[in-house]
C-alpha cells in the first residue's frame, strides 16, 4: 500500500532548481535509503514529504489525500540537521516538553528511550552541555516518544561514533519490525544499503535511479559518488 505519493514535484529557490519533476512512492512498512552528493536536494526533498515545506510545483498526497487536508505533520517525525532541543532546558525537560505538546500519556517510557540511547545518566544535564553526538541521539529519542508512524531521517548518523551508529542502525530496524515507514538520507553507503528496501540516488535535483535494493549493488552506488567527485563516507 502506498502511503505518500509525488507527483510532478519541483522545488524553485529564486533561480535555482533544488528539485525537478520527482515521482516517487512509499510504501507502508518499507525503508527508503536515500543518496546523492551535497547538494543534490536530499534535505529539500526529506523536508517537503515529511510536510514542513512546499513544493513550487506538483502534488503530494498522504493516503490519497493532498497534504494540506491530510494529517501527514502529526503522523511523520522529521529529524534534520538541526536537533531542534532547547538548549537551557535539561535533557528530561526536552522530553517532557515533546510530550506535553503532543498530549502524549508516555513518561513511563521515558526512562526506557533515555536509556536506549545512553541519556539517562545525563537527563538532569542541561542540553548546552552535552556533546553533539548526544545531542544527535536526544534528537532522535523525540521520535520514539512520539512514535510516528513515518521517520524522515536526513543525515541521522552525523557526529555518531562507531558504538552508537551501530546503536541506531538497530533501532531503525526495529522500527521497520513494527510496520513504520522510513526514508533517510545517508553517504554511509554499506549501512544505507543494508537497511533499504529500495535505494535512490538524486543528482542535481532528479533522480538517477529509484530502484529495489536487490537491482543496485554498493559497488555502483560508490561509483556514482566517485564520478561526481565526492568520497562517501
Amino acid at each position: 500500500m502506498n502511503i505518500i505519493e509525488l507527483r510532478g514535484v519541483r522545488k524553485q529557490y529564486h533561480a535555482k532548481t533544488a528539485l525537478s519533476g520527482i515521482d516517487m512512492y512509499v510504501r507502508q512498512g518499507e525503508c527508503i535509503t536515500l543518496f546523492g552528493p551535497n547538494g543534490a536536494g536530499k534535505t529539500t526533498l526529506l523536508k517537503i514529504i515529511s510536510g514542513i515545506m512546499s513544493p513550487t510545483e506538483g502534488k503530494v498526497l498522504y493516503n490519497d489525500k493532498p497534504y494540506s487536508e491530510s494529517d501527514i505533520k502529526k503522523d511523520a517525525f522529521y529529524l534534520g540537521h538541526r536537533t531542534s532541543l532547547y538548549n537551557a532546558l535539561t535533557v528530561m525537560e526536552n522530553m517532557d516538553f515533546i510530550r506535553r505538546l503532543f498530549s502524549l500519556d508516555r513518561r513511563w517510557q521515558v526512562e526506557d528511550i533515555l536509556r536506549g540511547h545512553g541519556l539517562w545518566e545525563r537527563r538532569n544535564d542541561p542540553v548546552n552541555e552535552l556533546s553533539q553526538g548526544m545531542k544527535r541521539r536526544l534528537a532522535l529519542a523525540k521520535g520514539f516518544i512520539m512514535n510516528p508512524k513515518i521517520f524522515i531521517l536526513d543525515e541521522p548518523f552525523t557526529g555518531l561514533d562507531h558504538r552508537w551508529r551501530s546503536a541506531v542502525l538497530a533501532k531503525i530496524k526495529d522500527i521497520k519490525k513494527q510496520g513504520k515507514s522510513v526514508l533517510i538520507s545517508t553517504h554511509l553507503v554499506e549501512e544505507g544499503h543494508r537497511l533499504a528496501d529500495r535505494v535512490a540516488f538524486l543528482h542535481r535535483g532528479k533522480f538517477l535511479f529509484i530502484k529495489d535494493r536487490e537491482e543496485v549493488d554498493t559497488g555502483e552506488i560508490y561509483g556514482l559518488f566517485d564520478s561526481m567527485g565526492e568520497a562517501a563516507r
